[in-house]
């Protein structure tokens, strides 16, 4: 997926992510969280390359969509969240990002939660190519196992190391206190992941 290119003379864009950083500043509800599931979402992302053979622009459309993945809590103090997430990020403009690359980010920031990705029941998802639907689903699995990682939103958490073998994918963790919780977060969020990778989702402290 190649970054959209600039003509000669053609006036500088401002970069998206500096608008996702303003997005995110006003409608965050708990940026500690969100950087913490960056972190996370992008050591998963860079561990695990061998296995989903993405590159650097798909690694940015992550850090984008987990930047923003949250924001739809300043319009519910329900459910729904995620689906609030999706609408708004497709309601800017996202200078530097096709189309196509910001309903990816939508559609990553949507999937962090509940329902994974179904191309019989999700239109929007559905209505992508081949390819771009299994980048957005190898980067909401990533995401969804970050977020779950962090679920009690105490950055407690960190990612050592992956392995992977015929039957399993093992995430290593780390941490300087008892993270049960966070575990326990990762392991139920981690169904998409698993099924993108053909493996059992194992965690090891």
């Amino acid at each position: 997926m190649a970054a959209t290119k600039q003509a000669p003379g053609q006036k500088k864009v401002d970069e998206p992510r500096t608008t996702v950083k303003r997005l995110a500043k006003v409608s965050d509800p708990d940026p500690r969280h969100t950087a913490q599931v960056i972190k996370l979402a992008l050591t998963l992302f860079d561990k695990l390359k061998d296995l989903h053979a993405l590159g650097a622009r798909e690694r940015f459309l992550l850090e984008m969509s987990a930047m923003l993945h949250d924001i739809g809590w300043s319009r519910t103090t329900g459910g729904g969240h995620h689906k609030h997430s999706r609408d708004m990020i497709l309601e800017v403009q996202l200078p530097g990002l096709t189309e196509t690359e910001q309903a990816m980010c939508a559609l990553i920031a949507r999937y962090h939660t509940k329902a994974g990705p179904d191309p019989a029941r999700h239109k929007r998802f559905a209505a992508l190519a081949k390819r771009e639907r299994a980048v957005v689903s190898w980067l909401a699995a990533i995401l969804r196992v970050a977020d779950g990682l962090d679920c009690t939103h105490s950055s407690a958490i960190r990612i050592e190391d992956c392995s992977v073998d015929k039957k399993r994918l093992t995430i290593l963790l780390g941490s300087a206190v008892d993270c049960g919780e966070e575990v326990a977060g990762g392991e139920k969020k981690s169904d998409v992941l698993g099924r993108m990778a053909d493996r059992k989702v194992v965690f090891r402290r």
